[in-house]
Formats: structure tokens, sequence, C-alpha cells
């Protein structure tokens, strides 16, 4: 299972991050449809602070293979659509929810209160049944005490958090594919 155990101040901060998801070249299609999400995800890092362990818990997906595989599968795909489609599944996100429950399960140390932070949006409305989040209906959270807020919607600088800790990782991706969540700890 892939982790590092990381300090607070390993943790690069950034309002505009909060901000990425709504550029001129890109808008994230949840950007203001979601608790989760910006404008409504709060800037954490006052709460984070708060926190005396971190570990960030990350997967690694092999996209070089993957991409081969596809473009041998369906030819007429372009590679770039390959990796979009691959993008918005959901098997990326069930690889770091399961590697965060593992890490979750094995940690033995005691702890009174914790905080994960995910990749991407909430999905727990979608993961419990619900057809979408209630924000577009105008309705509260159905579960604010589970939110799923992603490192970046809070406004850490996940790529230059990754860059600063000497992981061996490429950005951007070409031949593997990373997801990151944080595990924080009281």
């Amino acid at each position: 299972m892939p982790y590092q155990q990381i300090d607070f101040e390993d943790i690069i901060f950034d309002p505009e991050v909060q901000k990425f998801c709504i550029t001129e070249e890109f808008k994230c299609p949840n950007y203001n449809h979601s608790w989760a999400c910006p404008p409504e995800a709060p800037y954490m890092k006052d709460e984070i602070s708060k926190y005396f362990k971190f570990f960030l818990i990350y997967t690694k997906f092999d996209l070089a293979s993957y991409v081969k595989k596809q473009k041998h599968k369906y030819p007429y795909k372009n590679e770039q659509t390959i990796r979009n489609r691959l993008y918005l599944k959901n098997i990326l996100r069930d690889e770091l929810e399961k590697e965060i429950a593992i890490f979750l399960d094995k940690y033995d140390k005691k702890f009174e209160e914790k905080l994960i932070l995910w990749d991407g949006h909430c999905r727990l409305c979608e993961k419990k049944n619900y057809r979408r989040c209630t924000y577009d209906d105008g309705e509260p959270c159905r579960f604010p005490d589970q939110i799923r807020y992603s490192m970046e919607a809070v406004g850490i600088h996940v790529t230059k958090t990754v860059k600063n800790l000497d992981l061996d990782i490429e950005w951007p991706p070409v031949n593997n594919l990373y997801r990151f969540g944080l595990i924080c700890f009281k």
C-alpha cells in the first residue's frame, strides 16, 4: 500500500487552487454542483493545522499499458479520447478508496478524530444510490458528517506538495497515473 507520513509543513496550501476548477480553459462539471466542491468547499488550512499526524495515500495506475490495450481494442479512438474517458471512470477513485480503507484498518494508533481528504468530487450520494448531490436542489447535504472534500477543493496544491516530497511521480502523467488522498489524525 503506497503511503507516506508527512508533516503539516509539507502540505502546500494556496486559496487560488480552489479556482483551478474553473478557468478559461477548463470548467470541472462538479463546480457549483456539489456541497464538497468550490465555491462551497471551505479553505481548510487553519482546520487542518489542528491535526497532528498526516498520511499521504496514493495509488499508481499503469496508464501506458491501459492506453495500449484500449488502442488495440478500439483502433479508431485516439489516445487523448482514451485518457479522457479513463479519467471519468470510477475505477481510479475506487482503488484509492480501497487503499484508504486498508490503511485505516491497519492503523493501530489511538486518535480522537480523523479527517480524510479524497480525490475528485464527493460521490457519497452516488455510492448510497441517490441520483445526485442535493446542492442543485437547494437542499442541505444529506451526509454533512461524511462529506468527502478533495485535497484541491480545500486549497491544497497537490502537485506542488507531491513534488516537494521528492516522490518518484511523473506529472503530467505519461506512463503512470496517480490518485492522492490525505488522512489527518488528532
